[in-house]
């Protein structure tokens, strides 16, 4: 389940961005789309490190796919993106909300299709939980399972119009992170005009 990941996150970003921009007035929310992709990490990392010569046991093996997915690694990888964004003017806890979410949000809608998944709740728990309410095949062009990617897209086009409805159209480019990403941009570009030539 990759594919439907994007989906889902989207679903979820639009809601708590609308929350979250309505009691802070900042909406982060392409943190939580990135973020919960993170936990498929697992499936590169072997492969990375090996490269390097690198060899790092998880659970007494090599880090296979799942390894990333408990609470764990949620908050260590909350913590890290939270100190990189900080660098760029993102409060600590803004990041580490939105980053914690994106990546819980995978863990969730991993749950949801397969059972048993994962060890979501390692190092507390090293039971594999699910609920596998759809039984999962990649059915749609090999990527995605029709079912899922429905209940996704109908998700996502009901959480857009309740945003919609509250907000109006603005939400839509503070969302995709538009001023933010102009403001880095513009950073950017003043240190590299204000370097010396020689």
């Amino acid at each position: 389940m990759l594919f439907e990941h994007w989906i889902y996150s989207t679903a979820i970003a639009i809601i708590i961005g609308m929350i979250y921009y309505r009691f802070t007035r900042r909406d982060y929310s392409w943190i939580i789309i990135g973020c919960a992709y993170l936990p498929d990490l697992d499936l590169f990392t072997e492969i990375v490190l090996n490269k390097l010569g690198i060899t790092l046991l998880v659970f007494g093996r090599h880090i296979s796919h799942g390894d990333f997915h408990n609470i764990a690694f949620m908050f260590f990888f909350a913590i890290l993106i939270s100190l990189l964004l900080q660098t760029t003017g993102i409060k600590f806890r803004d990041s580490f909300v939105f980053s914690c979410i994106g990546f819980g949000a995978h863990l969730f809608e991993d749950a949801l299709v397969y059972n048993p998944a994962y060890n979501f709740f390692w190092p507390v728990s090293n039971q594999n939980f699910g609920i596998g309410i759809i039984e999962y095949t990649n059915d749609w062009y090999g990527i995605a399972n029709t079912e899922v990617l429905i209940v996704g897209l109908i998700a996502v086009i009901f959480c857009a119009s309740i945003r919609t409805v509250y907000e109006g159209k603005g939400w839509v480019v503070r969302m995709i992170g538009v001023e933010y990403f102009v403001v880095q941009a513009k950073r950017v570009s003043g240190c590299v005009m204000r370097l010396p030539v020689e």
